[in-house]
């Protein structure tokens, strides 16, 4: 457990770090736009205001999760594997885009009668959720198609519409008037409709098979449904791991609280920045490598995500007093304690991204569930100990816990399916500066060849050829 790997160890191939540079551009311009957004929404709805637009877009979330059956993750493990063919994954996500519309809308027709608009909060109703929810599994499927073929162009570009969209029918309604959670709902909603149709239109009609969506390959869904099953069970489990806390503190605290604690969580997320991106081109990249490779590249990129991670937290924590109430409004002040609880847990969790999309990519999705249900453990045990008693702060801190005990396990994990030393997955390296060296030279090398310069990665003998986009 303490051995050490040694110095001179593989590092990832240049297109890997080109790969990763736009994903994590794209995902600083959503980012962004993202900040303006939640600034926008908190402006306009207020503490209680975005405590019921949180809530509403988590359920929706966790709805999607459920019942998609994992499907868009698992396209992404058969179509690195070539054992699916796209045509074929494309029409089994609209059979379960369907299907989540039908299952949302008997759901929602046999309890609405009975709670109405209490459920939400803010006089919401809760019908909203029979669009929101295929909206919503129809745009993260086809954006995880996207990064299953590698075209991380433009699964860059559908990620950041979503928050564009939202940001400017946001802008608009608070010109005209008042926003009221529900219209900010109906933005979200439009907004990943717009992503969906995007994406589409990227993967490209010619592989949208309208007779296999009438009449669904079965035997293929049941395929993609029962590896993917075992890692979104994971993510929905991870979900709640992440997002549970918000449930708890409405129901203890209200929802000004779940309002002041959702700008702390997504003050915090900015630190997930390369975290996301390491993870979203680790998966199709580790899926399609060979072991000896694999086992190579996981460590570096691990160890490296948490030192960049660790560094945006410091700076995070230092600018959080002075930021949040400029920008939020002096409602949300409370919102800066609970960032400072949340950072230590979440640059811990950037590891665990990475170690999870290892293993992943060695076709273990159930001991990434596994790893989720012990710290989904450890997080119902220290909210229920902690939010009583010290309400935001307390949710910030056990989620803070859960963070570093999911780390944790997945460094356990990793341990065990790769052979290799925990110590190379944390401590960085005199020899990691060649990555950054080199990214630096990267940079310099496409500014000085100018916009109209093919990078190597687009080229037809590029490492992705047709699926490199």
């Amino acid at each position: 457990m303490t051995e050490d790997l040694p110095e001179a160890a593989p590092l990832p191939a240049p297109s890997f770090f080109r790969h990763v540079n736009v994903v994590l551009a794209t995902y600083a311009v959503e980012g962004a736009l993202a900040f303006a957004q939640g600034a926008l929404v908190a402006r306009a709805l207020g503490p209680s205001g975005r405590g019921v637009y949180a809530i509403f877009v988590l359920s929706a979330g966790f709805a999607q999760l459920v019942l998609g059956l994992g499907i868009g993750s698992a396209a992404i493990y058969y179509i690195n594997r070539r054992e699916v063919a796209l045509r074929e994954v494309v029409a089994a996500a609209h059979v379960m885009v369907l299907w989540s519309l039908a299952v949302t809308a008997a759901l929602v027709g046999a309890v609405a009668p009975f709670i109405g608009t209490g459920a939400i909060g803010g006089g919401v109703p809760v019908w909203l959720f029979i669009f929101a929810v295929p909206a919503l599994v129809y745009s993260a499927m086809l954006r995880l198609i996207l990064q299953g073929l590698s075209r991380f162009v433009e699964m860059g570009i559908a990620t950041v519409i979503q928050p564009l969209v939202v940001l400017a029918l946001l802008a608009f309604a608070m010109r005209a008037g008042s926003p009221t959670p529900e219209q900010v709902i109906v933005f979200w909603m439009v907004a990943h409709l717009c992503v969906a149709g995007f994406a589409l239109l990227r993967i490209g009609p010619r592989d949208v098979d309208l007779a296999q969506i009438v009449r669904p390959r079965i035997a293929t869904i049941r395929r993609l449904a029962r590896f993917g099953v075992q890692g979104e069970s994971g993510n929905a489990l991870q979900m709640l791991n992440y997002r549970l806390d918000q449930y708890i503190v409405r129901g203890f605290v209200g929802l000004a609280g779940v309002g002041i604690y959702a700008v702390g969580v997504s003050m915090s997320e900015a630190v997930f920045l390369l975290a996301n991106a390491v993870a979203i081109v680790l998966v199709p990249r580790l899926t399609s490598a060979d072991p000896d490779e694999a086992r190579a590249i996981a460590p570096v990129a691990c160890r490296n995500t948490m030192l960049v991670a660790a560094l945006g937290a410091a700076v995070l924590a230092a600018g959080a007093a002075f930021v949040i109430p400029a920008v939020f409004g002096s409602g949300f002040r409370g919102s800066v304690q609970a960032l400072w609880w949340l950072l230590p847990g979440t640059v811990a969790l950037t590891g665990s991204k990475v170690l999870t999309s290892y293993i992943f990519s060695q076709g273990r999705p159930l001991v990434n569930t596994i790893i989720t249900v012990a710290s989904l453990a450890v997080t119902l045990v220290a909210l229920f100990a902690l939010v009583p008693a010290f309400g935001v702060d307390g949710a910030a801190g056990a989620s803070s816990l859960a963070y570093t005990a999911h780390f944790c396990v997945a460094l356990y994990a990793y341990r065990r399916i790769s052979g290799q030393p925990v110590l190379g997955a944390i401590v960085p390296r005199a020899a990691d500066a060649r990555l950054y060296v080199d990214a630096a030279r990267g940079v310099l090398s496409r500014v000085g060849r100018g916009p109209g310069a093919q990078p190597e990665a687009a080229r037809p003998d590029g490492p992705y050829g047709r699926a490199g986009g």
